[in-house]
């Protein structure tokens, strides 16, 4: 393990820029894939940052909240803080990434500008299919910002720029795609977005059938007929991988976690974890 990894409270954005960049106070980082091969990281990871980036070739797939996401050449991925990810294999994308924080654009724009781009919301569509004419575009910019990487009043207006071209792209896809899906397509990702906002409450699928106006069993015959798995079954991902991301980034013990994630006892929660990951949440705490 890298020194500076601590697993009790782990900031991926912190430790790439110690270890990789031997950096104090920057706010922004551009990333090529080579980084992210070193880092390895491999387990699920809430981010506190900002990240943006596109695939020139290679193939990865990726778990980002409760959606699985295979990246290969014209991917543009972007996740927003408060998103969970995971990387399910080990990384053989050609990217280009820019990560920053909350503050780096504040002096060029309102502080919560990130926060009204909908790829960086929790539950958003994080990952869209550029064509070759936008991934020439994009990576004009990424080609841009390499040039002036050291000189940040003129790297802000490039970042903004990959954000404002990546918000037209993405409202192109998802109008496309919108337009594309069947009524099913639409009832599961109107789903995976319920879950994603109340999974923390609400675990019977009857509560989100209700929600969507329709019954419980048309709702698991739905999911199991798009994506393969009954509604319990993503409701069940999706709190588990939030239980994983507590256990890896945070000090809290088994019994806080527990009770943030609205088990009615620790014990229920040990057995349910150890059911899934055939480890108790403390074993895989510690396990590399």
């Amino acid at each position: 393990m890298r020194k500076g990894m601590n697993l009790a409270s782990f900031d991926i954005f912190k430790y790439i820029k110690y270890n990789f960049f031997k950096a104090t106070n920057t706010q922004y980082m551009l990333l090529d894939d080579d980084t992210f091969k070193v880092a390895d990281i491999r387990f699920p990871i809430r981010n506190f940052f900002y990240g943006i980036g596109i695939t020139y070739g290679g193939k990865d797939t990726v778990r980002i909240a409760n959606n699985e996401y295979v990246i290969s050449k014209g991917s543009c991925i972007a996740i927003g803080p408060g998103t969970i990810s995971q990387w399910l294999n080990e990384s053989t994308a050609l990217t280009d990434t820019v990560l920053f924080t909350r503050d780096f654009l504040k002096n060029f724009l309102h502080a919560g500008f990130p926060d009204s781009l909908p790829f960086f919301l929790p539950g958003g569509n994080h990952v869209i299919q550029l064509n070759a004419a936008q991934l020439k575009q994009m990576r004009l910019l990424f080609n841009t910002l390499k040039a002036f990487r050291d000189d940040e009043a003129i790297v802000t207006g490039i970042v903004y720029s990959i954000l404002m071209l990546a918000k037209k792209m993405y409202d192109i896809d998802l109008t496309h795609k919108l337009n594309g899906l069947t009524h099913k397509q639409k009832l599961v990702r109107q789903f995976q977005s319920l879950v994603v906002e109340h999974f923390l409450t609400k675990r019977t699928v009857d509560f989100y059938a209700r929600e969507m106006n329709i019954t419980s069993k048309y709702l698991s015959e739905i999911l199991l007929a798009e994506i393969g798995k009954p509604a319990k079954a993503l409701i069940d991902e999706t709190v588990f991988l939030e239980a994983k991301t507590l256990l890896r980034q945070t000090t809290m013990s088994v019994q806080e976690i527990a009770n943030w994630l609205n088990f009615p006892e620790t014990s229920n929660f040990i057995k349910a974890f150890k059911k899934r990951e055939n480890l108790t949440p403390a074993a895989y705490r510690k396990h590399q």
